[in-house]
This record gives C-alpha cells, sequence and structure tokens, in this order.
C-alpha cells in the first residue's frame, strides 16, 4: 500500500487534479499530498502490523502461541525461538496498535481522495493470508477445543455429550494434546461447525497440530472469499471498495482474530454475509425473488448452525422479505433445510448445551463489570440475561429509528447491522473475534461514525486476550495485562455503547463532509 500519482501505490489520489481556470491563480495541489502521505503512513502501519503478528506466530509457543506438536516441514510452520513473554507481549500489543492505527488512518486518506492499487492490495492481502494460514494458532486456545470435538465426533461419540475432559480419560491422543481450557464442557457450537471439525479431524488424524491446520486453511478460504466479494460487489464505487478493503481485507485486526487466531467466527460471518448479500433486489423496494430467498435463507441458516448468536440475521432476512409472502416462504423453507437436519442428527442435547452460555454469561472484560465488580463465570446477579436483553431492545430500537439508510439494493443489511450491534454491544459475552461479521456489515453499508466506534472498540478487546495462551504471567507483567483488560477494555466497551446513544439521539451517525477544498477531484466513472 505505497502511493503514487499513477494509481501504481497503495493509497493514491482519486483522480487527475483539476486544471486552473483562465486569469485565476493555481492552487497548490496540498490536500492531494496529504492525502497521499496518509496513505503511505496507513500502510507502512498495516504493513508492521501484519509482519509483528507473522514474526510472533513463527517464534512458536509463548504467552500468545498455545503449545502443540512440531510438524516440520508440515505445517502449521513455527521455529522453537522460546521468546519471552515481555518480548511477545509488547510484540504483540504493538501490532494490534498499530493495526488499528493504519486503518484508522486509511479510512481518512480514502475520504480526502486517496485510493488503493487494488491489484498491489490484493497480492498482499493474499500473501498474508497465505502466511497466516500456514502458521501455529495465535491468540486463543480455541482451536484446540474445536480438534477436540472434532475427534469425539470423528470417533462416533456426541461432542454435545463427552467432553474433552472424558476425551483425554480415554487416552486418545488428541485428548492427550488439547488444551486443560473448557475441558468439562461439551461443545456449544452449532452442527455445522461440528462438521467442519469432523472432516479436519478426520484429515488430521491424530496429530492436533494436522487437525488445526485444515482448521485454519478453511476459515482463511473463508476470509478470502469475503474479501473477493466486497471487491467485486463494490468494483463500481471507488471510495466504497477501498473503504471495505481496509475494514476487512487489510485489516490486521481481523485478520488476527479470524485467520491467525482460527475461529469459527470467520466461517459463520462468511456464511451469514453471502446469503445476505445473495438476498439482492434488481432495483430499490423490489422483489428479491423466491429463487434468491431460498439461497439467502440456507446460507443464513448455516451461518446460524455455526454459532447461534447470528440467529438475528433471519430476522433481518425477514423483515427485509416482509412484502412479499412467497419470498418470506422461501427464506424460511432455506433456514429450515440448513438447520433442521443437522439439530436433528445432533439431538437434543445440541441445544440444550446451549443453556450452559447462561452460566458463563459474563467475560472478564465486560463493561458490566464496572457496575458490579464480583462478576464472573460463578457470581452473576439474578436477572442479568433479562436486563441485558432489554439493554439490547432498547439500543437496537434507537440504531433502527436513526440509523442512515443502507444499501438500496441490500434491503437485509441495514437491519442486520442494527440487530448484530446492539447485540455486540450491550450482550456481557463478547469476545473480539464476535466483530467478525460487525466488520463484514459495515464494509457494505454507507460510511457512518459506525466505522470509527467499532475499530476503537476492537483494538483494547483484541489486546486483553491476546496473551491468553500462557498459563500465569511475569510479575512485571501482570499489572500492565490486568490494566487492558479489566480496565481498560471494559471501560471503552461502555463507551462506545454510551457513544452510540449519544448519536443515535443526535442524528450524528453522517461523517462530516469534508470542505471543498480538502478534496481531491473523484474518479473517473466505475466500470
Amino acid at each position: 500500500m505505497v502511493a503514487d500519482g499513477h494509481g501504481q501505490g497503495g493509497l493514491t489520489t482519486a483522480g487527475p487534479t483539476a486544471a486552473p481556470q483562465a486569469g485565476l491563480p493555481s492552487r497548490p495541489a496540498t490536500p492531494a499530498l496529504r492525502s497521499g502521505f496518509l496513505g503511505w503512513i496507513a500502510a507502512a502501519a498495516v504493513t508492521i502490523s501484519v509482519l509483528l503478528m507473522i514474526a510472533v506466530s513463527v517464534a512458536g509457543p509463548s504467552a500468545v502461541i498455545p503449545v502443540i506438536p512440531r510438524t516440520w516441514p508440515d505445517p502449521p510452520l513455527w521455529l522453537a525461538l522460546h521468546p519471552s513473554q515481555v518480548t511477545v507481549t509488547v510484540a504483540i500489543y504493538t501490532a494490534i496498535i498499530l493495526g488499528g492505527a493504519g486503518v484508522g488512518l486509511g479510512l481518512v486518506a480514502v475520504r480526502r481522495g486517496a485510493r488503493p492499487n487494488l491489484r498491489l492490495l490484493g497480492t498482499a492481502a493474499a500473501i498474508a493470508i497465505t502466511v497466516l494460514a500456514l502458521l501455529p494458532p495465535a491468540g486463543s486456545t480455541d482451536s484446540l477445543s474445536y480438534a477436540a470435538y472434532g475427534r469425539i465426533a470423528a470417533l462416533g461419540h456426541n461432542p454435545y455429550v463427552m467432553t474433552p475432559q472424558q476425551l483425554r480419560a480415554t487416552g486418545d491422543p488428541i485428548g492427550q494434546q488439547t488444551t486443560r481450557n473448557w475441558q468439562s464442557d461439551p461443545s456449544l457450537y452449532g452442527p455445522v461447525a461440528i462438521a467442519a471439525d469432523w472432516t479436519a479431524a478426520k484429515l488430521g488424524g491424530t496429530n492436533i497440530s494436522y487437525v488445526i491446520f485444515w482448521l485454519k486453511l478453511l476459515f482463511a478460504l473463508c476470509f478470502g472469499a469475503v474479501a473477493l466479494a466486497l471487491d467485486r460487489l463494490l468494483r463500481g464505487d471507488p471510495a466504497a471498495r477501498a473503504r471495505a478493503h481496509l475494514l476487512w481485507t487489510v485489516n490486521p485486526l481481523m485478520l488476527w482474530a479470524v485467520v491467525a487466531g482460527a475461529h469459527a467466527d470467520g466461517l459463520a460471518a462468511c456464511l451469514g454475509i453471502f446469503g445476505l448479500l445473495v438476498a439482492r433486489t434488481s432495483s430499490p423496494g423490489g422483489r428479491v425473488g423466491p429463487g434468491r430467498a431460498l439461497a439467502a435463507g440456507l446460507l443464513v441458516g448455516a451461518a446460524i448452525a455455526v454459532k447461534s448468536p447470528l440467529a438475528p440475521l433471519a430476522l433481518a432476512l425477514a423483515w427485509s422479505l416482509r412484502h412479499s409472502v412467497k419470498d418470506l416462504a422461501a427464506a424460511a423453507a432455506g433456514g429450515i433445510v440448513a438447520l433442521v437436519p443437522g439439530y436433528l442428527i445432533a439431538g437434543p442435547h445440541a441445544l440444550s448445551d446451549l443453556a450452559v452460555r447462561s452460566a458463563n454469561l459474563v467475560t472478564f472484560d465486560s463493561f458490566w463489570r464496572l457496575f458490579y465488580p464480583p462478576f464472573g463465570y460463578e457470581s452473576m446477579p439474578a436477572g442479568l440475561e433479562l436486563l441485558a436483553a432489554l439493554g439490547c431492545v432498547v439500543v437496537a430500537g434507537l440504531l433502527a429509528w436513526r440509523l442512515p439508510p443502507g444499501p438500496p439494493h441490500l434491503p437485509a443489511v441495514r437491519p442486520a447491522l442494527v440487530l448484530m450491534l446492539a447485540w455486540l454491544l450491550v450482550w456481557p459475552l463478547q469476545r473480539p473475534w464476535y466483530d467478525a461479521i460487525a466488520f463484514c456489515l459495515l464494509a457494505v453499508y454507507p460510511a457512518t461514525r459506525l466505522d470509527w466506534l467499532a475499530l476503537i472498540r476492537a483494538i483494547p478487546a483484541a489486546m486483553a486476550v491476546a496473551t491468553g495462551a500462557a498459563a500465569r504471567h511475569p510479575p512485571g507483567l501482570t499489572p500492565v495485562i490486568s490494566f487492558v483488560g479489566n480496565d481498560l477494555s471494559p471501560y471503552v466497551r461502555l463507551g462506545t455503547v454510551i457513544a452510540a446513544v449519544l448519536l443515535c439521539l443526535l442524528g450524528a451517525w453522517e461523517l462530516r463532509r469534508p470542505r471543498p477544498g480538502s478534496l481531491t477531484v473523484e474518479a473517473a466513472a466505475p466500470s
């Protein structure tokens, strides 16, 4: 992402500078220079961020990278460098902050008229996705749990009944290699997620590293598929296209959460956003059609069958199809086909286990802890779910009331953003990788101050869990890590909720238009 005057760099000016009118003094092209300078800084920040993430992953097991068997020269690839906790913590914190800052500066540069060289951007993104997919999982041990559930299913047991601890007790090699976290919990993921885990377990055999590699490859392909879909969808609008790639394709926070972290949220977000994009109309206010509605219902249903919290996408799709009984029925049929067979095969435990979420409702960096510090996995006041649900309804109502119109040909995107954002902002159980669906939706949605709220919120949230692979932290690091997770992230989360409510009440979602003198000339007619 470099900048030059011919459009061969990363963030360039939008088009040729207008010639001065006869008899008038020419104006220096300082705005274009400013946008190009911001583009250079954004490109450098994003590049350094991704390189640091790669370096931390290559260094092998640490406070950021969980311990898995080394399979050199087969992936996952890493070197046993034994970095200190201080080194990897500083490196990953720097990467996350630089990544968020780079995306923010890139958004400003694009708004001022800069445009990326999409060929260079696409090549760089493809390299980053590929490299991160070949490295060990980072920032989380969730992929090890996926491997355990997949192994349970591959052995013919029910992962909604059998726990990883029971798998370990049998002496199974995958059970011995998996993480000690979530040992006593059956799977809380949907049948489509378990099917993906089962496939990876079948391909990976008895080495958990191979199982994780196949999962990482799947999630990396999902990430790339969303990037390609965004590029094709917005190819007629250079500014929207550049912004979408900043929010998703080259966003280090999403690369870290979905590809490096190997989280099933990448699969769920891919299926969900594709379902909403399929539900496209030929004209604003027009019909989607039964065929597209059926496909949309299948994809959205599959997304919910990966992670149940994406259920609001079904409500958004239904709302967008409410004017046509045929389209609504087709979408419902698609959803039933995607959901019912999987849950029938999985059995009733697949649904009853979802109640376990109530026992693990508040994450350690939730803003709800600011009101009741004893909040924890075993300490919650009665009625918290009802209170949080009411909060989600209120925030969703405010967003539905005042959020600017969404894409005219994609009627399901706005209600989906309203519902998912309300859940992400208010619900007590949150992880940074849950934001994958939000960034997908924002990439399609017209630019608003939501971009900044999502970005600012995501930075401390990613930092709070980045060192979760460590059993304990050195005394010198403990205060810093504790401050980020117990103070910084909760206050930022609370601040974004307050900011969202205020922006709704004030109707101030629209970004302030740049002054005429600060804009470069618009690009040529879209292809």
